[in-house]
């Protein structure tokens, strides 16, 4: 009997422990997130840190494939304002203080918890409609697949390197380079479905086109060599479809090429107030590096 007894006891103290230690850790857990949240709601934005776009695949997959869960299976969620994959993101670059390459994506439940506040703010609201012009329309890279035989590309992280044409200012875009050097080799497509807003010679771009992608932002494809044959200005294009051929132009006056070495120029831009803004677009470009249309349209 006493045997008995004692065993029940270690039984009973071994299961009390275990909900200790379950309570402990969900509350816990609920104190971090809340005041994580709290952290939140007391920041302002920081336009350098956002415009940055620090975002991996991984986490952006992540991100919807847990929005498709929570969200996108459950209308009575849906209805919400802000209850889709870019308020999760919105919400996830906020807390991880924009940058999502190194940090990591919140739960759902946090998420959950912290979202009917934050959406009320200011800061959630202009960075929900940033990240919903970057991210909603963008479907392919903007050089296609050219076979396995074909040269290649490259271009690295050069946001805000310093620049001297025209005076010293820094670049805002990233420089997908032309593996043989070779103006007219690659074709680009459009990253977008959209209307070609701007198609010309500017000074420094030389042959450029300028795509406005559905919900706002603005894609800018510099340096040309040729533009498609027909594309003008007004003409809507889908992602994939050809917009013309890398090239060295600009940096002088209409006409000018070799003043440097052969690559796209690729821009993206956000609407801001009466403005517009631009943000990098390298990490855009990871994101995208393995979506490559096999047809030029």
């Amino acid at each position: 009997m006493q045997k008995y007894k004692s065993s029940f006891f270690v039984l009973y103290t071994f299961t009390l422990l275990l909900i200790t230690l379950f309570v402990t850790g969900r509350c816990q857990k609920l104190i971090i997130s809340e005041l994580q949240i709290r952290d939140i709601l007391a920041k302002e934005l920081n336009y350098d840190d956002f415009r940055n776009v620090r975002i991996s695949k991984r986490n952006l997959d992540r991100i919807v494939k847990i929005s498709d869960k929570y969200i996108g299976s459950n209308p009575g969620i849906r209805k919400y304002p802000y209850m889709n994959y870019i308020g999760y993101l919105t919400f996830s670059m906020m807390m991880a203080d924009f940058d999502l390459v190194a940090g990591r994506v919140p739960d759902a439940e946090t998420f959950f918890r912290g979202i009917g506040r934050v959406a009320n703010t200011i800061t959630f609201r202009e960075l929900y409609s940033y990240y919903k012009a970057i991210f909603s329309d963008i479907k392919y890279f903007p050089i296609p697949n050219m076979g396995k035989d074909a040269d290649t590309v490259s271009y690295e992280d050069s946001w805000f390197a310093p620049r001297t044409y025209g005076g010293n200012r820094k670049h805002e875009g990233t420089d997908i380079m032309a593996g043989n050097n070779i103006r007219g080799y690659f074709p680009i497509v459009s990253i977008t479905d959209g209307v070609v807003e701007k198609m010309g010679w500017l000074e420094k771009g030389g042959n450029r086109i300028g795509i406005r992608a559905k919900n706002g932002a603005y894609f800018y494809y510099a340096h040309l060599h040729t533009y498609a044959p027909d594309l003008k200005e007004g003409d809507y294009v889908v992602a994939g479809q050809l917009l013309g051929f890398m090239g060295d132009s600009g940096y002088g006056k209409e006409g000018t090429i070799g003043k440097f070495d052969v690559h796209l120029h690729l821009g993206i831009y956000v609407p801001s107030g009466n403005t517009e803004m631009s943000v990098n677009p390298y990490w855009v470009l990871k994101i995208l590096e393995n979506n490559k249309t096999d047809m030029v349209h």
